[in-house]
């Protein structure tokens, strides 16, 4: 109907339905009149696989596209150009405000995780979105509608809730003492479990498993119960049954929570340690999430965990009543004495009576009375006694039969050398021995081995009286010389006689072997790549099959200045740059839906506050077909983003310092050809010349550099004469300027080097003098030996240079250009001299200050350098000559003094030293003072920041004054060293040594 207007092209079925549909019966009318700023928006949303849905107008008529079609779920495409309110009458209420907000106001919002109970596949069902709306603004500023961008997390925010109930059940595993108990702890846990399970229910098998018996139940009335126990009946009872349609199978709806009924359970049985079926827990479905295969396994986890507790707790009791069966056993021992005692007093007196028989006749009737009474008593007692015998017989051998028939192994050890009284198969299992083996020897008389390890366990549950659990204990015993291992669940519980008195200690072992091995298994897999990952300098990261981050390498955590965890709940969004965001969502839903990879730039904001790009690359892992993981890198691509930039900017930089000569070299040859004065010819041949010599050294700048990259840049190290080399530049460089340049200061010295090359660092300086001081009249060049070194400077009195440009003045590529005015040049010449400086193990520093003019400086050492050996080491003092260190007492800190200029070395050699002091004096405070630093230590502020500055921290140090050198280029340095730094101690930088010492005194505690 609409198949030529271009801003509904593509967009696959929404595309198909949205140029078919009749939109002359809606308020939005003919799309033939829709406004541009409604025709970009669904242009984007049709060319976008991010679900993305526009709500137009006063009405808010829903327009979507593809993507977005899966969350109406049953409404889809019905809801295609019905007004908001008529698509949502379920929640409309809850988002009208915020809708009419973006219309009227122009807000836009962002709610991350919002509930919202929709009906969409014939029942309110619980989801949680990630969603924005933005408004769509018209070319005259007004507001058309809302632009609403949506990411389903309904199965993330979920899962974390019934990830937490799991856990909580594991947590408590082996707490119960007793079935009673863990009943109680099992209703407590699936009590607050009420948003994925309204009701639970169950049912005890008794012990000849025909009749059921209810422990436990919540929600539901006795006429409910009924019913539920009719449809377990109705089962087999040996496999899990789904109750379906509830509502109407019950006689009464279950109303749980929400206000809609239940409709659907599961029926699991409960197993014991054996296998065997003891019971049924009846758990059901929220009212407002139907059963699929993720909701069917938390249930089937959380009876499983069910059973566990309740295994556990058993095997508790098993001990429990061997121990109560040995005191029955004990108090059956004594009456059967007492009664064999009753007997002979019995018999005494049938004796004494038969004596009074003899001796009077009269008494004979009241004696064969008596007699007859005695018999009668003898009689009953006897009876008893029997009874009482065969009791005993039958409890013993059924508590034999419950220890032999156990599954975890049971042994009972009395007496100091720990003898065997009573042990299953199970344990004789365990250690590779039968019970024969086993029977009333000395338990480390078989298994010395194990000694070490459990005798002091049971001597401490003799000594004390009270049972001992160990978990996941690991055991080793011999058997043929061969070893036998593994870990156990342990109870040891105590054995009393009847008058109390401790006798031996009964133990129940399970083995957990498997489980414990499966969980190092995995333990150490996940630390293995763990390791890996962060061990990778670039960020790396994990992702679900969702696309929700789970797991992202320390690196990300050092970026960002985040925990790990705590990036992993805010996720990508809240460090991605704003105008990068929606790019990168679109590229991630891309290949979300199509499994295939990640590959964008974006820009990262770090703990810092800046913002740097990075390249990321995602793949999925594919594991029987289906995605189950997404691993992701972000590489840092900051310097090769500002490389690229700096390029692009030479490049139009060189095109026109190369144009510049050439243009006029070819208009002095046109001159020359028209001219016949051969005075005039001369100037232009001149002129001529003077651009060849520019085109030549931009030439051989371009070629320097190619050299220096590529490692071919050659050297010929000879002995020369600097002080003549230094003459000779400054008198060719004389002579092309009209400023006067001054050797005021030189060394007469002859040293080792590429004179060539240095020549071409003092030209560069020179050049550069000349260049930024181009209303100066002076220039004075220096050389002086200061140590093992010469150190040579130019000075200007131009115009100064900026101190943010200061430490980039020698990068490759950079230009300082001033509004005022523009110089010429590449922009490699100090670059260039600083590589030189470097292969002759030299260093360099600017000293400058904005309108005034600038120094520059460089160092060539004269011999191999030598960390200085201490001029004085006393306690609690140092001194080279480099540094001085010492402890004041008065003001409970370290003074630190750098002298002179500081290499690497002497940085690093001096850093551990204070490391050494501040760690044997105990206090928390330095002084750190560089004012008589020469030169500049940069090249040691990245192991200053990254080593030194958390070794001292770790030592104690809280609080580090330090005063600034007078160079920009150290202060810069030091700046940077601390940038790195985090944790707990507080820098401070100062311009005077007062002012430092003033706010040592007002912080802290040494």
């Amino acid at each position: 109907m609409h198949e030529q207007l271009p801003f509904l092209q593509g967009g696959g079925q929404l595309g198909e339905l949205i140029r078919d549909k009749d939109w002359s019966a809606t308020t939005l009318k003919s799309p033939d009149h829709w406004p541009e700023s409604l025709r970009s928006a669904i242009a984007i949303s049709l060319s976008s696989g991010f679900p993305i849905a526009i709500y137009w107008g006063k009405d808010f008529t829903l327009l979507y596209n593809d993507a977005w079609s899966s969350i109406p779920g049953q409404k889809h495409p019905w809801a295609l150009g019905k007004p908001g309110e008529v698509v949502w009458p379920e929640i409309w209420e809850g988002l009208k405000g915020e809708f009419e907000s973006v219309l009227y106001q122009g807000q836009s919002y962002r709610r991350p995780d919002a509930p919202l109970y929709m009906h969409r596949f014939g029942y309110t069902e619980e989801c949680y979105f990630d969603y924005t709306l933005s408004p769509i603004v018209s070319i005259d500023g007004s507001v058309g509608g809302v632009f609403n961008a949506v990411v389903e997390t309904s199965y993330r925010v979920i899962n974390e809730r019934r990830s937490a109930i799991r856990s909580a059940f594991l947590a408590k595993v082996h707490t119960a003492r007793s079935v009673t108990t863990a009943n109680q702890i099992i209703e407590g846990l699936l009590a607050i479990a009420f948003l994925d399970i309204p009701f639970y229910i169950y049912y005890s098998n008794n012990n000849d498993s025909s009749e059921k018996e209810l422990v436990f139940s919540s929600c539901l009335n006795s006429h409910q119960l009924a019913g539920v126990a009719q449809l377990l009946e109705d089962g087999d009872g040996q496999e899990v049954i789904h109750l379906e349609n509830l509502d109407t199978r019950l006689a009464e709806p279950a109303i749980c929570h929400w206000p809609e009924p239940v409709t659907e359970a599961l029926i699991i049985p409960v197993n014991n340690a054996e296998g065997i079926i003891k019971g049924h827990l009846v758990l059901a479905a929220s009212a407002r999430k139907r059963i699929d295969e993720d909701y069917r396994q938390f249930l089937l986890a959380v009876a499983a965990n069910t059973g566990t507790i309740l295994n556990n707790a058993a095997a508790t009791e098993l001990a429990q009543a061997y121990q109560n069966e040995l005191l029955l056993n004990a108090n059956l021992h004594e009456e059967q004495q007492a009664l064999a005692e009753e007997v002979t007093a019995a018999n005494q007196e049938l004796s004494a009576s038969n004596e009074e028989l003899y001796a009077s006749n009269e008494e004979l009737a009241a004696a064969n009375e008596e007699l007859a009474t005695t018999n009668e008593e003898l009689s009953e007692t006897q009876s008893l006694l029997q009874a009482t015998l065969d009791g005993l017989k039958e409890s013993e051998q059924r508590f034999r039969n419950l220890i032999r028939e156990a599954s975890v192994g049971i042994i009972l050890l009395t007496g100091p050398e720990f003898i065997v009284e009573v042990v299953n198969e199970a344990y004789a299992k365990l250690i590779g021995r039968s019970t024969g083996e086993l029977h009333q020897k000395p338990l480390f008389n078989i298994i010395p081995e194990a000694k070490a390890a459990f005798a002091k366990v049971i001597e401490d549950v003799l000594h004390t009286g009270e049972p001992t659990y160990l978990y996941e204990q690991a055991y080793l015993v011999n058997k043929d010389d061969a070893p036998i291992s593994g870990f156990l669940n342990l109870i040891y519980q105590p054995y009393r006689e009847a008058n109390g008195r401790l006798a031996g200690v009964m133990i129940l072992c399970q083995d957990v072997t498997g489980q414990v091995l499966a969980r190092q298994q995995a333990e150490a897999t996940e630390r293995r790549f763990q390791f890996m990952l962060n061990a990778i300098p670039q960020q790396v990261w994990t992702a679900d099959p969702e696309g929700q981050l789970n797991y992202v390498n320390q690196v990300v955590s050092n970026d960002f200045g985040y925990p790990g965890p705590e990036i992993v709940g805010q996720g990508w969004q809240a460090f991605i740059h704003p105008d990068d965001l929606p790019s990168c969502l679109l590229a991630w839903q891309q290949a979300l839906s199509t499994g295939k990879e990640y590959l964008t730039e974006f820009r990262l904001k770090f703990a810092n506050g800046e913002y740097n790009w990075h390249l990321t690359r995602a793949v999925p892992l594919i594991e029987e077909g289906k995605i189950s993981l997404w691993l992701g890198t972000n590489t840092n691509i900051q310097q090769q983003k500002q490389n690229e930039q700096q390029k692009d900017e030479f490049l139009s930089i060189a095109s026109h310092e190369l144009k510049t000569p050439l243009t006029g070299i070819k208009a002095f040859t046109q001159l020359m050809q028209r001219s016949a004065d051969l005075e005039r010819t001369a100037t232009y041949i001149e002129k001529s010349t003077d651009n060849i010599h520019r085109l030549e050294k931009l030439i051989n700048d371009l070629l320097d550099v190619t050299k220096i990259n590529a490692g071919k840049l050659s050297y010929d190290l000879q002995p020369f004469n600097f002080s003549q080399m230094l003459k000779d530049a400054v008198e060719s460089a004389q002579l092309t300027t009209s400023h006067q340049i001054t050797l005021a200061q030189t060394e007469g010295l002859t040293i080792t080097g590429d004179r060539l090359r240095l020549e071409q660092v003092i030209n560069n300086f020179l050049s550069n003098a000349i260049k930024y001081s181009p209303d100066g009249i002076e220039v004075i060049v220096k050389s002086h030996l200061a140590g093992d070194a010469l150190i040579v400077s130019v000075q200007d009195f131009g115009i100064g240079i900026q101190e943010q440009h200061v430490q980039r003045l020698f990068d490759r590529y950079y230009r300082i250009d001033n509004s005022a005015m523009r110089f010429e040049g590449l922009g490699l010449g100090l670059f260039i001299s600083s590589e030189i400086l470097k292969r002759h193990m030299g260093t360099f520093w600017i000293e400058s200050e904005p309108g005034k003019g600038s120094t520059f400086y460089f160092r060539l050492p004269l011999t191999e350098p030598v960390v200085s050996a201490p001029v004085t080491e006393e306690n609690q003092f140092y001194k080279n000559d480099h540094i001085t260190i010492f402890q004041d007492k008065d003001n409970h800190w370290l003074e630190v003094d750098w002298t002179g200029f500081q290499t690497v070395d002497a940085v690093k050699a001096g850093g551990m030293k204070m490391l050494e002091m501040l760690e044997a004096s105990g206090v928390s405070k330095v002084m750190n003072d560089n004012t008589n630093v020469t030169g500049t230590w940069s090249e040691a502020a990245d192991w200053a920041g990254q080593e030194w500055f958390p070794m001292m921290e770790n030592a104690g140090l809280r609080y580090f004054a330090w005063v600034y050198s007078p160079s920009a280029f150290s202060r810069l340095s030091a700046e940077k060293a601390v940038d790195v730094k985090v944790g707990n101690t507080v820098v401070q930088f100062f311009t005077d040594a007062e002012s430092a010492r003033a706010w040592l005194s007002s912080v802290g505690l040494s």
